[in-house]
């Protein structure tokens, strides 16, 4: 049974760990995951043991045990990517995104796509779905009182 080994001491080695396990039964293999650029460890390592009555025994007896200053949590391996935490996800865990055929849809600034069969390049919605036809809608005109302009009725220069 593969044994997950967490909140270790970062100065915990594998022959302490292996000794703590040992008082349980058989330990077949001890590896400390440790950081791939700075070969520290990362603080939590995996325990195989062949026999499960005695790797059972291990979990219960070790969990929450204080070792090197640090509270132990001891646990079952779970395979990769099953646990609770962040997963690494790989290329075909991400649901297909849908094929469109091109110059079918239009779509709109909601982000929906509208069929519409009489639609060109330049036909625009807005989120309520009004076409304005390409236009980036009312130009504001500087000077001019009712549009951009200054209160004081003055032109910009």
């Amino acid at each position: 049974m593969d044994i997950f080994v967490g909140n270790l001491s970062f100065q915990t080695t594998e022959q302490e760990l292996e000794n703590e396990f040992k008082a349980f039964g058989e330990v077949s293999s001890v590896k400390i995951i440790t950081d791939h650029e700075t070969s520290k460890s990362r603080g939590f390592a995996f325990v195989k043991m062949a026999v499960q009555e005695q790797a059972n025994a291990a979990v219960t007896g070790l969990n929450g045990k204080e070792m090197n200053g640090f509270i132990l949590k001891v646990n079952e391996a779970k395979p990769r990517g099953s646990g609770s935490g962040q997963t690494q996800r790989g290329a075909s865990d991400y649901p297909a995104s849908p094929r469109r055929e091109p110059n079918s849809w239009s779509g709109n600034r909601s982000g929906s796509p509208r069929l519409n069969e009489k639609s060109n390049d330049t036909d625009i919605y807005d989120t309520k779905g009004n076409q304005n036809h390409g236009g980036r809608g009312r130009k504001s005109r500087r000077g001019h009182n009712d549009v951009g302009g200054r209160k004081d009725g003055a032109r910009w220069h």
